[in-house]
C-alpha cells in the first residue's frame, strides 16, 4: 500500500469555465465567438473599456445560466447582482473583470457523477455565476515579445464551482467530462476543447486520511482536456505526498501544468478574495429574475441525460454502460431511439452506433461535427445484415458511403449486386476448393490451431469476392475437416 493509500487522502474541487454560445458577448454587440477571425477584428471599444462606454448585459447568456441552474437543481437567485474584481494581467482591458461575487445567479445545487458499474456520488455545486472572459496573450507570434488579442475578451463564461467532494484525479476528470456533455446537450456550449471552450482550474489539497480538515490547497490553472486535468492531479497529488511525508509544509499557490515534462510548476502565491477589492460594478443595476421567466426556461428544457439513460435501461434493456455511452451526446441518443424504434432491434442499434458510426464520426471529426447517417438508413443496414442480405463487413463499408448522403440502402444493394450469397451448395463447392488446395494445413487443424479456420475462411471469401456468408462459410469448412479428421482416423486403425 503506498503512502497515498496508506496516510493521505487528496481533497478536490473543480472551477470548471464554459464559453457560452452566445451571439454577441456577454456586454456588448460584439460577435462572440469566431476563432477564425483576424486579431482584434472582434474586440469594440466596450470589451476595451474605453472611457464613456456602458455595459449591457446580454439576456441569452442569463437564460443559459439559468438553465444549467435548472439542470442541476440550484438555487435561482430573483436579484443577482454583478462585482467588479480587481486584478492585473496584460490580457486584461479593464484591469478589472466583471463578475458574480455576493449575488451570484444560481447557488448551490448537486451535480451526480456517474461510474461504469452504475453508482452515483453527488458532487456538490457551490456556486453558479456569469461573468466575462479576458483577452488572449500570445507568445509565439513574435520572437521574444508577447502579443495581445482581445477577441476572447468580453466573451460570457459560465463559471461552475464545485465543492471540494472529489478524492482522486480520475473522478475529477469524470466530473469535468461529464459536466462538458451536459452543457452541450443543454445547446450552452459548443464543447470544443481545442479553442477554449471548456477550461478547468482545479484546487487540490491533502490532508491525513479519516480526517475532517484541510490542507494548503494548490490551484492548477487552465486545463483544458480530461487527460490534462488528470495527468496534472495525479503529478501534484504526488509532489505533495513527498513533501508531507518530508515533514515539509505545502504552500498555498498557483500552479501551471506542463503536459510535455508532465509536471506542475509555480506561477504565483493564491490570492485571497479579499486581494481582489470585490465590489459593485456601478454601471449595472441589481438584475430582478421573474417567477415568469424561471417558470419559461424550467418548461422547455429537455429530458435530461440521466433521465434518459436511466429509461433507456429500463425500456431498451441496455446495460448501464451502453446508456452511458450513448447519452454523452445528444445526437447519439437521439439517433439511438429513433433507429431503435424503426428496426426493433435495441441490442443491434446500440452496438452499431456505439461502434461502426461511433468510429466513423471520429476519423471525420475535421469535416462533419454532427451525426450524418439517417435513423431510416442505420435501421435498413441493421435490418439487411439481420436478414442475411449483407455481411456485417460489407455493412460497415456501407455506414462510410451513406454517411452524408440520402441514399437508399436496398438501391445500393440492388445496383451494385452486393447481396450476401447464402446457397449452401455454392458455399460448400467454394469451403471444398480452398481445403483441397491448403491440404498442407489441415494437420495443423486437426491438431487444435483453430486460428487456421480464419484463414480458410479469408480464402473463401476472396474466391467469393466478399459475398459469401462467413458463418455458413466457417459451418462448411468444419463439416470438411471433420471428415478429413474421420477418413485419419479410419487409415491409421487400418
Amino acid at each position: 500500500m503506498s503512502a497515498m493509500d496508506s496516510t493521505w487522502e487528496a481533497v478536490i474541487g473543480l472551477e470548471i469555465h464554459v464559453q457560452l454560445n452566445t451571439r454577441t458577448k456577454l456586454f456588448s454587440r460584439t460577435q462572440n465567438g469566431d476563432v477564425s477571425a483576424a486579431p482584434n477584428q472582434n474586440a469594440n471599444l466596450v470589451d476595451l473599456a474605453y472611457p464613456g462606454t456602458l455595459p449591457v448585459l446580454n439576456q441569452t447568456a442569463l437564460t443559459h445560466a439559468i438553465r444549467f441552474g435548472t439542470a442541476i437543481d440550484g438555487s435561482i437567485a430573483r436579484v443577482c447582482s454583478f462585482e467588479r474584481k480587481h486584478y492585473f494581467y496584460p490580457d486584461l482591458p479593464k484591469g478589472y473583470q466583471i463578475s458574480q461575487y455576493a449575488r451570484p445567479l444560481v447557488g448551490s445545487g448537486v451535480f451526480n457523477l456517474w461510474f461504469e458499474d452504475g453508482h452515483t456520488k453527488a458532487v456538490r455545486i457551490r456556486r453558479t455565476h456569469l461573468e466575462e472572459d479576458a483577452g488572449r496573450s500570445v507568445h509565439d507570434r513574435l520572437p521574444n515579445s508577447t502579443v495581445l488579442d482581445f477577441n476572447r475578451a468580453g466573451t460570457p463564461l459560465l463559471e461552475i464551482v464545485t465543492e471540494p467532494d472529489l478524492s482522486t484525479p480520475l473522478e475529477a476528470a469524470m466530473c469535468l467530462r461529464q459536466i462538458h456533455a451536459l452543457v452541450i446537450w443543454l445547446g450552452l456550449c459548443s464543447g470544443k476543447l481545442n479553442e477554449g471552450a471548456i477550461r478547468c482550474d482545479a484546487n487540490v489539497s491533502l490532508r491525513p486520511r479519516g480526517s475532517d480538515s484541510f490542507g494548503n490547497a494548490c490551484e492548477l490553472k487552465n486545463l483544458n482536456s480530461f487527460k490534462f486535468l488528470k495527468n496534472a492531479l495525479r503529478y501534484e497529488i504526488e509532489r505533495q505526498v513527498k513533501l508531507l511525508s518530508g515533514g515539509e509544509s505545502v504552500i498555498r499557490e498557483t500552479r501551471s501544468y506542463d503536459p510535455v515534462s508532465g509536471t506542475t510548476r509555480s506561477m504565483r502565491p493564491k490570492e485571497q478574495h479579499k486581494e481582489y477589492r470585490f465590489f459593485p460594478d456601478p454601471d449595472l443595476p441589481p438584475i430582478p429574475i421573474s417567477e415568469k421567466t424561471i417558470s419559461d426556461i424550467e418548461s422547455s428544457m429537455p429530458e435530461l441525460p440521466a433521465t434518459v439513460r436511466d429509461r433507456f435501461v429500463r425500456s431498451f434493456n441496455l446495460t448501464p454502460i451502453q446508456a452511458y455511452r450513448l447519452t454523452l451526446e445528444r445526437p447519439l441518443a437521439e439517433l439511438f431511439e429513433a433507429t431503435a424504434k424503426l428496426c426493433k432491434d435495441p441490442q443491434a442499434t446500440a452496438n452499431w452506433i456505439l461502434g461502426e458510426v461511433t468510429a466513423l464520426r471520429k476519423r471525420k471529426q475535421s469535416r462533419a461535427q454532427d451525426i450524418a447517417i439517417s435513423a431510416r438508413q442505420l435501421s435498413q443496414l441493421i435490418e439487411r445484415v439481420k436478414d442475411g442480405t449483407l455481411s456485417s463487413n460489407t455493412g460497415k463499408d456501407l455506414v462510410n458511403e451513406l454517411w452524408e448522403t440520402n441514399l437508399d440502402l436496398d438501391e445500393i444493394i440492388n445496383t451494385r449486386d452486393l447481396t450476401q450469397i447464402s446457397d449452401h451448395n455454392q458455399v460448400s463447392n467454394w469451403a471444398a476448393r480452398v481445403v483441397e488446395e491448403n491440404q498442407e494445413l489441415v494437420p495443423k487443424l486437426l491438431n487444435g490451431e483453430e486460428k487456421l479456420y480464419e484463414y480458410f475462411i479469408g480464402q473463401v471469401m476472396k474466391i467469393s469476392h466478399g459475398k459469401a456468408n462467413p458463418q455458413l462459410v466457417r459451418q462448411a469448412l468444419e463439416t470438411l475437416v471433420l471428415v478429413e479428421d474421420k477418413q485419419h482416423s479410419a487409415e491409421n486403425n487400418d
